[in-house]
This record gives C-alpha cells, sequence and structure tokens, in this order.
C-alpha cells in the first residue's frame, strides 16, 4: 500500500495537472486577444540640488555600504 501510495499518487496528480493546464491553455486560445496599447514616456533622473542630511546610525557613519 505504501509503494502505491508513494508512486500512483503523485503520477496522478501530475497527470491532472498536466490535463487542466493543457485545457486551461487550449480555453485562453479561444479568446479574441487584446488590443496593443503602445505608449512613450521620457524621463529624466537628476540629483538633487544640494544634499539632504538623513539620519544615521552612528555605527554606520563610515560603513561603505552607507549610501546604498
Amino acid at each position: 500500500m505504501r509503494a502505491l501510495r508513494e508512486n500512483v499518487v503523485p503520477v496522478a496528480f501530475l497527470a491532472l495537472w498536466v490535463a487542466v493546464s493543457g485545457y486551461t491553455l487550449h480555453a485562453l486560445g479561444g479568446m479574441p486577444a487584446p488590443r496593443v496599447i503602445e505608449a512613450t514616456m521620457d524621463l529624466t533622473v537628476t540629483a538633487p540640488l544640494r544634499s539632504t542630511a538623513h539620519a544615521i546610525c552612528p555605527e554606520m557613519a563610515d560603513s561603505p555600504t552607507r549610501g546604498i
């Protein structure tokens, strides 16, 4: 009984999973495709005008990863 449970049950679950996935893909294949939306966006990244002070831990004041 243990061999049955360890071998057949996972295979049955996998077969069921593949069947349901295949049916889902087949069902979705008949749906009309959504319209394509194209857009452009301009993005400019600049440094702040002046550096603002941040609260940091005194122990981390000289940490090499402080700016991360």
